[in-house]
């Protein structure tokens, strides 16, 4: 078995599919994807939309996240990642798009278009912008990441509601997580994974690690995923 992950290695996305092959125990080989050949097609054999992660299993191209998690589920069942109980599978699922359609929004806005956090996060994404001067790169995601979170509607609240917002999901999984070791069930599964990618990119951002301050519930599991699904 053979497999090339393809990555932004800044991708929340990137991480779950990393921490999934790591869980698995799966050798990979990891290719960094360069931002502008991707945009200018320069991996269309492997992604014509030039979005990623992807991943070429023994040849066959995987894209997308989740469904990169469902082949790695049918090619190496064990240990699971999707739940065998088919009501903790539908729960598993519906956590992991919270995570991926509503965190992600928040992480981009927060860590993306407010300069400060930005800043922390500049050197790591100009890793996958070669020769990019810094200035040009910040104004660059800034612009790009606006327009996106404009449209979609966070990036129209106020810092002060964002980060109401984000207190109140970070309240939501420490409940969530009190007493038990995983989100769904007695395994981690996939939402675990879904969620612990968003929340790390969300980080960056100084007001997200405030309101996560104190949060031992968060904390022990975090702790838990780096050690059985390292990132």
């Amino acid at each position: 078995m053979t497999i090339t992950l393809y990555q932004f290695a800044t991708s929340p996305f990137t991480e779950k599919v990393r921490r999934a092959l790591n869980y698995k125990g799966l050798a990979f080989d990891v290719h960094d994807v360069d931002r502008m050949k991707a945009r200018s097609g320069g991996y269309a054999e492997v992604s014509e939309s030039g979005k990623f992660p992807a991943i070429v299993h023994d040849g066959a191209v995987v894209l997308d996240s989740t469904e990169i998690i469902y082949h790695l589920e049918g090619a190496s069942p064990e240990p699971a990642l999707v739940p065998a109980d088919a009501r903790d599978a539908a729960l598993a699922h519906a956590i992991e798009e919270w995570a991926d359609e509503s965190l992600y929004f928040y992480e981009m806005t927060m860590r993306l278009t407010w300069e400060h956090n930005l800043e922390a996060a500049l050197d790591e994404f100009a890793k996958s912008l070669p020769g990019v001067p810094k200035p040009q790169l910040k104004e660059l995601i800034r612009t790009a990441t606006s327009e996106i979170v404009t449209a979609q509607g966070i990036g129209r609240k106020s810092r002060t509601r964002i980060i109401a917002d984000v207190t109140r999901h970070l309240d939501m999984l420490e409940n969530l997580l009190a007493g038990r070791d995983w989100l769904v069930g007695d395994h981690v599964s996939f939402a675990d994974l879904a969620v612990i990618g968003q929340l790390n990119a969300l980080l960056y951002a100084e007001e997200a690690r405030a309101a996560a301050d104190g949060k031992q519930a968060i904390a022990a599991w975090i702790a838990r995923l780096d050690e059985i699904a390292p990132k």
